[in-house]
Parts: C-alpha cells; sequence; structure tokens
C-alpha cells in the first residue's frame, strides 16, 4: 500500500497542532483553578493536592454549565433583541445570574467530595469575579452574529 508522504506529513501536522492546543487549553484551566482556589484560601478554603482543585472547579463548572447558558441568554435577549433593558442593566444582571450558576454548581461539588473544603463566602467570591471577568466578553462587547 502506498501512502502519500504529502497527506502523512499533514496528518502529522494537524495533529502536532491539536496537540498543543489541548496542551494550551488545560494550562488555562489549570491555571484559573489555582487563581480561583489562592483567592478562596483567603476565605478559608482548604485541599489536600493541586489536582483536587482542579477537579473542583472543572466539576462545578460542567454542573453548572446548563444555568449559565441561561444566565447568559436572558440579558442578552432583554438588551439586544426585545431592547428592554439597557446595557448596564443588562450587565448587572448577568453578574448576578453567572454568579448565581456557578455558585450552584461549586457548591453542589463542595457538598460531595472531601478532599476540598469550601466555605459559602469563598464559593460566592470567586463566583463572582469569575462571573465579574465574563461580563465584558459577553454582555458587553457584543459579538456581530448575536
Amino acid at each position: 500500500m502506498h501512502v502519500n508522504k504529502r497527506i502523512l506529513k499533514d496528518v502529522l501536522d494537524s495533529f502536532l497542532v491539536f496537540l498543543v492546543a489541548v496542551i494550551l487549553f488545560i494550562g488555562a484551566i489549570a491555571l484559573m483553578c489555582v487563581f480561583g482556589g489562592e483567592v478562596m484560601r483567603v476565605f478559608g478554603f482548604q485541599y489536600s493536592s493541586l489536582r483536587s482543585v482542579i477537579e473542583f472547579f472543572v466539576i462545578g463548572a460542567i454542573i453548572s454549565w446548563p444555568v449559565s447558558l441561561a444566565a447568559e441568554a436572558i440579558p442578552k435577549v432583554l438588551c439586544y433583541d426585545k431592547r428592554m433593558i439597557p446595557k448596564w442593566m443588562a450587565v448587572i444582571m448577568y453578574v448576578v445570574l453567572a454568579t448565581f450558576a456557578t455558585a450552584l454548581g461549586l457548591f453542589a461539588v463542595d457538598s460531595h467530595t472531601t478532599k476540598v473544603v469550601a466555605n459559602q463566602p469563598s464559593i460566592i467570591v470567586v463566583s463572582f469575579l469569575l462571573a465579574l471577568f465574563n461580563s465584558y466578553s459577553i454582555i458587553v462587547r457584543r459579538p456581530e452574529n448575536t
């Protein structure tokens, strides 16, 4: 069987690009988890290892994802599609709803894990900070195709 060298080179190049993208994505997630863990440590957050912190935030993000989609969609619809509220009110609404959505997921993970101990203030503060950082990209700077 004859294998075209150009096709093989393209496949290997694509695989390497995919591998680098996966490594960068995992690194970015790990940095966000460590940042969130250090912010929460001020409020009494305790964990046994870096792996447990990453698992805590990743599982919390997966659990809160459906509610976060609604938290993102409601202000966008009310502000841009229906034009019922101004942009500043949409930002406030998004921050409140996204804080609730993220905190919901993190509370659920905290209640079922023993490797991580988080109290209510730490979960609420890190949820608020994540919502505040995301509000610019989701509401304030509206993409053209939404």
